[in-house]
């Protein structure tokens, strides 16, 4: 196997088990991995619209409507007409949104600091800063 190759093989054999073990942590609050990408984008990028969020996910409109449409049912999110057009709608995060969020991400922040727990943070920053250098 070339550097290459064996390169993209651990990044897969980690991926895999992260989203096991973030999976586990979700699963108690009735979300999936894609529903909790989404849910942490409008939580990181404020109001935005499904055009939006689609674009920055990197998916489907009609995957990321699917999703919205599950987080507005729960309750997590908000939608309100768009002031220009009102055809087009804000997402936001709901006040139970943003308490389930910061409950969520504590919990995820913390199954992360163990699984890094025997890097240093010097170690962390040069590994975050090499994967950034990956233009895919």
């Amino acid at each position: 196997m070339n550097p290459e190759q064996e390169f993209f093989e651990l990044c897969i054999n980690i991926y895999r088990p992260y989203t096991g073990e973030a999976n586990k942590i979700l699963s108690a609050y009735d979300l999936s991995s894609a529903q909790w990408q989404i849910l942490k984008d409008i939580a990181r990028h404020g109001e935005t619209t499904l055009v939006d969020v689609s674009r920055r996910r990197q998916i489907e409109k009609s995957t990321a409507n699917k999703v919205i449409t599950y987080l507005l049912e729960l309750d997590l999110i908000e939608s309100t007409p768009g002031t220009d057009d009102r055809r087009r709608k804000n997402l936001s995060m709901s006040a139970s949104g943003e308490r389930l969020f910061k409950e969520v991400r504590a919990r995820m922040a913390d199954m992360q600091r163990e699984i890094l727990q025997d890097f240093d943070s010097k170690e962390v920053d040069m590994m975050i800063k090499m994967l950034r250098r990956i233009n895919i």
